[in-house]
C-alpha cells in the first residue's frame, strides 16, 4: 500500500511497539537532542516512535495515531516535503530539508528534516521509511532577526548603510548599457545636536523615527530609503530621466521634511540639507559596481556639504567643479596628515599684555602650514580639512607639546616671568577624548611646566556641547590648575548664558563684540558690563584682535585684563617673543 493510502487503523497496530527498538543510550540521545525519530512501513503505517516523536505527535503511543489527527497532520506535512519518489516510489535514497507546518493552533513551526527510504525484502512490509526531525522554529526566527539587524537600523527599521549600498549597487549594474540614471539623494537635518543637547537624545530619537516615516511616504514606491548615520538617510532613486527628476524628488522629500514638527506638546522646528547625484559616465566608468555605489554616494554627500555651506535648508546638484573640490579637499588632507607626522608645522606666537602693568602675561599659540607646493595655508583652510578628515586630535596634540617645549625654553632663558601662561586652542573632540586629561598632565610633566602655565582655549559652540566627557575633561583640568578659557566670546549664538553655564578662567572677547571701529560710550557701556559679570563669577577678560588706538583705550577704559592683537605685537616665531607692551 502506497505511503498516504493506509486508514491507520488502530488493530493494525496491536502488536506495535511504543518506542524504537534501539539501544537505550542511542533513544536517550536522541531524546535529550529533541529530535523526533519516526519508522514507517512501506505501506505508510507507524512503526515506531521515539519518546519525543510521540510528544511532538501529540499520542501517548503509536496506538493512538488516527486519520485526521494532529499527529497525522504533522506526518503529512513532513511526507509532501520529501520527493515523491521516495516516499511512493521503488527507490532508495535520502532527503534532507526545512518543513513548514501550521499546527492545529495556527502557529508556523519550522523543522529540520531527513527522511530516508529503504528497500529491503528481509524487513517487514519489504522495506521502511526513516523521518528524523528537529524544531528550529526559534533558532530560524533568531537567524532572521540577525539577518534584519544586519541590515536594517534599529531605531527607524529602514535599510542601514550596508544594505543600501548593496542595493545602489544592484541598481547601477542594472542602469550599465540602458537609458535613463540612478540617483542618490543625500540628507541630513540641520541642527539636529541642538535638539539632543536641549531636549535630550529621546525627543531627538522621536525626531528621527517621525521624519524617518516623512521621508518614506515622500519617495516613489520603487525608491528606497536608508538611515545611513546619526541624522544621515540616503533615498536611491532608480528610472531617472535627467538631472531635474532627481531634483524634483529632492525637492519632494525636503517639503517633506521642512517645517515644525510636534512631538509630545513640542514644537519642533525641522529642516534638511540635501545633496543629489546621479550615474554620470565617470561613475559608471568604474566597473565594480560596489565600488560605483561608493563613488555615487561621496559624490552625493559632497553636494549635501554645499548646501550646508550655502546656508542650509536646501538642495544641491553635484557638478564636476564639485568632484574637483573635493578631490583637492582629500589631497590636502592627505598632506596635512604627512605634515603633522613628520612635525613639518611651525607655531607663530601672539602676545597676550597686561592693561595695567603693560608687560607680557601670555601668548596664543597659532598653527601654520607652509604647503610645499601651495604655500602658504590659510588656518581656517586646514583646520577645517583636519576637522573632517578627523586629524583635528592629532594636530592639537602637535600644538600643544611645541608650545609647551618653547614656554620651558623661553622659562630657562629668561625671556618670560613666573606668571606667564601659553594659550593653546583645542577642540570639542579633544576634550570629549577620555585620553586627554591624562595626555595633557604627560606633556606638562615631560616639559617641565606648571599646569598654571598653560591656557587651553575652546570655542563656547565646543564648551556648551552637552557633552558628558568634555565637561568631565574641563572640570578635572581646573582642578589640576590648568586653566580654561572662552574663546571668541560674542560670536555664538549662546554669548550670556555661556557665562553662567561654563566653568571657566579666561573670558577672551572678540574683536568685534562691541567695540568696532569708532566705538562709542554705549558700546564701552556694554563692554564694561560683560566685564563686570566675568569679574563677578571669577573670571580674567581678555580682548582680543585690537587693531586701532582707540579701540584699545575703549578696552582699557571698560576694564579689560589684558589685550592682544596687531596693533601690539603680530604673531611670530617663537625667537622673537617680546617681554613687554609698546603702548
Amino acid at each position: 500500500m502506497p505511503v498516504g493510502d493506509s486508514d491507520n487503523r488502530a488493530d493494525d497496530h496491536a502488536s506495535v511497539p511504543p518506542a524504537l527498538s534501539l539501544p537505550l543510550a542511542i533513544r536517550e540521545l536522541l531524546d535529550a537532542d529533541r529530535t523526533a525519530v519516526i519508522l514507517l512501513g512501506l505501506d505508510g503505517r507507524v512503526q515506531s516512535a521515539n519518546e519525543t516523536a510521540l510528544e511532538l505527535l501529540g499520542a501517548e503511543s503509536v496506538r493512538t495515531m488516527t486519520v485526521g489527527s494532529a499527529s497525522h497532520a504533522i506526518l503529512r506535512s513532513m511526507l509532501d516535503h520529501a520527493p515523491r519518489h521516495l516516499v511512493n516510489g521503488t527507490t532508495d535514497g535520502v532527503w534532507q530539508g526545512d518543513i513548514d507546518h501550521i499546527d492545529a493552533m495556527g502557529e508556523h513551526r519550522i523543522f529540520r528534516a531527513t527522511v530516508a527510504t529503504r528497500h529491503d525484502s528481509t524487513l517487514p512490509n519489504g522495506g521502511a521509511i526513516g523521518i528524523a526531525a528537529h524544531d528550529v522554529t526559534i533558532s530560524r526566527l533568531n537567524a532572521a532577526s540577525l539577518r534584519h539587524r544586519a541590515t536594517h537600523d534599529s531605531l527607524t527599521g529602514l535599510a542601514n548603510r550596508r544594505q543600501i549600498l548593496a542595493t545602489l549597487a544592484h541598481a547601477l549594474g542594472d542602469q550599465r548599457g540602458h537609458p535613463g540614471h540612478v540617483g542618490a539623494i543625500f540628507v541630513d537635518f540641520d541642527r539636529l545636536k541642538h535638539v539632543n543637547d536641549a531636549l535630550g537624545h529621546q525627543v531627538g530619537d522621536r525626531l528621527l523615527i517621525s521624519a524617518a516615516q516623512r521621508l518614506s511616504d515622500s519617495i516613489r514606491s520603487h525608491d528606497r530609503v536608508a538611515r545611513i548615520g546619526g541624522d544621515e538617510f540616503l533615498v536611491v532613486c532608480t528610472g531617472l530621466a535627467d538631472l531635474s527628476a532627481a531634483f524634483e524628488l529632492a525637492e519632494r522629500a525636503r517639503r517633506a521634511l521642512t517645517g515644525r514638527l510636534r512631538l509630545r506638546q513640542l514644537d519642533l522646528p525641522l529642516s534638511v540639507s540635501i545633496g543629489v547625484a546621479v550615474s554620470d559616465d565617470e561613475v559608471l566608468a568604474t566597473e565594480d559596481d560596489m565600488a560605483a555605489a561608493s563613488t555615487l554616494i561621496s559624490n552625493a554627500d559632497t553636494a549635501m556639504y554645499e548646501a550646508k555651506s550655502n546656508g542650509r535648508g536646501r538642495s544641491v546638484l553635484f557638478t564636476s567643479a564639485m568632484r574637483s573640490a573635493a578631490r583637492e579637499r582629500a589631497e590636502l588632507a592627505s598632506d596635512l596628515a604627512r605634515a603633522i607626522a613628520d612635525r613639518r608645522l611651525t607655531i607663530d606666537y601672539q602676545p597676550l599684555f597686561s592693561t595695567v602693568t603693560h608687560q607680557v602675561i601670555g601668548a596664543e599659540a597659532l598653527v601654520r602650514w607652509n604647503h610645499p607646493q601651495r604655500g602658504l595655508v590659510p588656518p581656517n583652510e586646514f583646520i577645517s580639512i583636519a576637522e573632517e578628515a578627523g586629524s583635528i586630535g592629532q594636530l592639537g596634540e602637535f600644538v600643544l607639546d611645541q608650545a609647551l617645549l618653547e614656554t620651558r625654553v623661553w622659562s630657562e632663558r629668561g625671556v618670560i616671568d613666573d606668571d606667564f601662561a601659553v594659550h593653546v586652542n583645542v577642540s570639542s573632540v579633544q576634550l570629549a577624548s577620555g585620553t586627554f586629561v591624562n595626555a595633557v598632565m604627560g606633556m606638562l610633566r615631560t616639559h617641565g611646566v606648571r599646569p598654571d602655565q598653560l591656557v587651553l582655549e575652546a570655542r563656547e559652540t565646543a564648551l556648551l556641547g552637552r557633552n558628558a566627557d568634555a565637561d568631565r575633561s574641563v572640570r578635572t583640568l581646573r582642578r589640576l590648575g590648568v586653566g580654561i578659557a572662552i574663546d571668541n566670546f560674542g560670536t555664538g549664538a549662546n554669548a550670556l548664558s555661556v557665562l553662567t553655564e561654563i566653568g571657566a578662567d579666561i573670558l577672551k572677547l572678540d574683536g568685534a563684540f562691541g567695540l568696532p571701529h569708532g566705538s562709542s560710550d554705549t558700546d564701552t557701556r556694554l563692554v564694561r558690563a560683560v566685564v563686570l559679570l566675568a569679574h563677578a563669577l571669577g573670571m580674567r577678560v581678555v580682548a582680543q584682535r585690537v587693531s586701532d588706538i582707540d579701540q584699545l583705550r575703549h578696552l582699557r577704559a571698560a576694564g579689560c585684563d589684558a589685550v592682544q592683537g596687531n596693533l601690539l605685537a603680530r604673531a611670530g616665531a617663537a625667537a622673537d617673543m617680546v617681554s613687554s607692551a609698546p603702548f
